[in-house]
């Protein structure tokens, strides 16, 4: 059951929340037509977004669909289908519309690390929290010292910089995050602004670890909190699109994007698009274990893809590769907030983005003017090479991070 907030927190109410998602296989197609497995939709859905003076009630006359949602401010909706009509066959004729800029499946994503199995193991012991001392295993973390943070904290601690995290949700009444909240937050998956981590899901507290991650690292950043996927760790494309959109209009520096999928989907590039040069973007690469890079941070014009490694700067053996990777960060058996107020070890490239997001937030706070290849250039070329020690990977892992240089790097700008 959520859990209700104080009327103090739902003062202004919008948000943001997070994922990583289930891959999208395509069967071959016939003809050219679309044909997809059906559990990698939502059925009866299509996301459309029509042409400049195009008339959506033409539209629904012309395919028979009606409207079920529309994103405020924008000629994107979420169009439903009555039963007895064939999706893809509705889909496939609306995509040569030249009344319609797009349109395309509701997508179904899931997390990850809950594709991979890939459990949270709760730490048993109570521990007090004490902030920059205690819990030990959070803020003496070896795989987080090895990227020199305490010397970067001496320069920048994230002052003045907004993160937008679109996942599952945040436990806000988490000790760690006491005034480190930027409202307002809001839930997409159950339309309110109420964007709280709920439990005993497979994914549950995903977004809680991942913003604790991003407050170890960037500590002085508010971040807000986006709820697009559930607690099972499962989202659709118009819900990931409106966040991302939120994001955007609500003045977001930085979003992470700990989710993704093996192939484009269209409304979420329609709103990366629109996002680009106004936020600074993070994905994860994902935890396939393949020569590949998952939708969105494949988007390499966009976004900053992010892999995983070992404390010892080894390739995760979860963690995706390609020659288009450009930064990786620890990974494994990291140590972050979880809901409850309880602590957690998990391992991910979801995890990693969010190191990675974090040194975002520190370089922004320094020259909040940075453009976002030249944020890009900062965080990849003051890391590590990472090719002397993983040779079956050389051009495929991009560059471990490095805050202190990093920092160092800007400062002499």
């Amino acid at each position: 059951m959520k859990q209700t907030i104080g009327l103090k927190i739902f003062a202004p109410v919008c948000l943001l929340a997070l994922v990583f998602l289930a891959a999208l296989t395509e069967l071959p197609s016939q003809a050219g037509k679309i044909n997809r497995f059906r559990e990698n939709y939502r059925s009866g859905e299509i996301c459309a977004r029509l042409q400049f003076g195009a008339d959506i009630n033409e539209i629904n006359a012309r395919y028979g669909t009606y409207i079920k949602e529309r994103i405020p401010g924008t000629p994107i909706y979420l169009l439903g289908l009555p039963p007895g009509r064939d999706l893809e066959d509705v889909i496939n004729q609306m995509q040569v519309d030249f009344n319609l800029l797009f349109a395309d499946f509701n997508h179904k994503f899931q997390l990850p690390e809950v594709r991979q199995t890939s459990h949270a193991f709760i730490d048993q012991v109570s521990h007090a929290f004490i902030d920059g001392q205690s819990p030990v295993n959070f803020y003496g973390q070896e795989s987080v010292e090895n990227l020199h943070l305490d010397e970067a904290h001496k320069f920048s601690r994230g002052l003045g910089v907004r993160v937008a995290v679109i996942d599952t949700g945040l436990d806000f009444n988490h000790s760690l995050f006491q005034g480190k909240i930027e409202w307002p937050g809001y839930d997409f998956v159950d339309d309110d602004g109420n964007p709280f981590d709920e439990l005993y899901g497979a994914a549950s507290g995903h977004g809680t670890f991942v913003a604790g991650l991003i407050a170890l690292t960037a500590p002085d950043a508010k971040i807000m909190p986006l709820r697009a996927f559930s607690s099972d760790g499962r989202g659709t494309s118009f819900d990931i699109a409106k966040a991302i959109r939120f994001a955007t209009d609500e003045g977001a520096d930085v979003i992470n994007m700990s989710f993704g999928m093996l192939e484009e989907d269209k409304l979420i590039n329609d709103a990366l698009k629109d996002a680009y040069r106004r936020i600074y973007m993070v994905a994860s690469a994902g935890n396939d274990n393949l020569n590949t890079i998952q939708f969105p941070a494949d988007t390499v014009s966009f976004i900053l893809s992010v892999t995983s490694t070992t404390t010892n700067d080894i390739k995760a053996t979860f963690a995706n590769y390609n020659s288009k990777m450009y930064a990786a960060a620890p990974g494994v058996s990291l140590y972050s907030a979880y809901p409850g107020e309880r602590w957690a070890w998990w391992s991910g490239t979801s995890f990693s983005t969010a190191l990675v997001t974090g040194e975002a937030a520190l370089l922004l706070s320094l020259n909040p003017g940075l453009k976002c290849d030249n944020l890009n250039r900062i965080i990849v070329l003051s890391g590590i090479n990472l090719d002397p020690l993983n040779p079956q990977y050389i051009h495929k892992l991009g560059r471990r991070i490095d805050y202190r240089a990093a920092v160092e790097m800007l400062l002499r700008k």
